[in-house]
């Protein structure tokens, strides 16, 4: 699974993602995980299973599926605020479970 994180600047979500791959490396999962800023968001179409969205830019979510044509949602304030990667991987085999 192919998992992409936008935020801002792509900076904050950076610990998030290495969180992710710690967790998906625990349950022996194959992932790909990337952070990348809301700018140019366009030039990773068609390359993404899922997008999480940092909170502080949940007012571009449908911005962004319109974009990416993929589940997008944005991390639970609370998730990404401890960069709980465990709970982050949760969400987003949900997304992609259910698209």
């Amino acid at each position: 699974m192919k998992i992409l994180l936008v935020c801002n600047a792509g900076m904050s979500s950076s610990i998030l993602v290495k969180k992710i791959k710690d967790a998906a490396a625990q349950k022996g999962m194959d992932v790909v995980v990337e952070a990348k800023s809301n700018n140019g968001i366009s030039s990773e179409k068609g390359k993404w299973d899922v997008c999480m969205v940092g909170p502080q830019i949940i007012y571009a979510v449908e911005q962004i599926k319109h974009i990416l044509g993929i589940p997008v949602a944005a991390v639970e304030p609370r998730t990404y605020a401890m960069a709980d990667g465990a709970k982050a991987l949760e969400q987003a085999v949900k997304m992609f479970e259910e698209k």
